[in-house]
């Protein structure tokens, strides 16, 4: 190559980068990006309005799956055969959750999550995904590595945590 060619390819270089720094396209896209989704992942509380709507994005819930099941949370996948539409019981080789109704108040259910190993990463958050509805609840403190929680029957937490079609991650 001769030196006439290399300063021509040089000049060339550097308009197509000046050039793709001030390019503005007039088409809109979807501001969707891994990082955005990795933000949703690591502060739940910033999304809880806006995870339901981001989750009708095939891409978004995809990827959203596969970070969650993937990065230091517990998963449970749906129940493939249910005998009622409600599942009070669940296991898996990480933990088993149990759903337990108030002898005092029939409104009012005890949530019980024994792990069965332990985690490094403190576990904080509980979720309840169901087709494109998703619901978060900040646990309590894990001790001697159980947990409990009351949730109220009429909430929109209890109906979908026990729905067969629901899976859950625990991170």
């Amino acid at each position: 190559m001769e030196q006439k060619d290399k300063i021509n390819n040089t000049f060339l270089a550097l308009k197509f980068i000046d050039f793709s720094k001030n390019y503005k396209s007039k088409k809109n896209i979807d501001k969707l990006n891994v990082s955005m989704i990795w933000d949703v992942v690591l502060n739940p509380h910033k999304y809880e309005n806006k995870i339901n709507e981001l989750l009708n994005n095939k891409v978004f819930s995809k990827i959203y799956f596969k970070i969650l099941s993937q990065e230091g949370s517990i998963y449970q996948p749906k129940v493939i055969a249910a005998s009622s539409e409600k599942v009070f019981k669940r296991s898996s080789d990480e933990f088993d959750m149990e759903i337990i109704e108030s002898n005092k108040n029939h409104d009012v259910f005890y949530l019980i999550i024994l792990l069965h190993k332990q985690f490094e990463l403190p576990l904080s958050n509980l979720y309840v995904i169901c087709d494109d509805m998703s619901l978060r609840k900040k646990l309590p403190k894990f001790e001697n590595n159980r947990a409990q929680m009351i949730i109220d029957k009429n909430d929109n937490f209890f109906d979908l945590l026990t729905n067969y079609n629901s899976e859950i991650f625990i991170r």
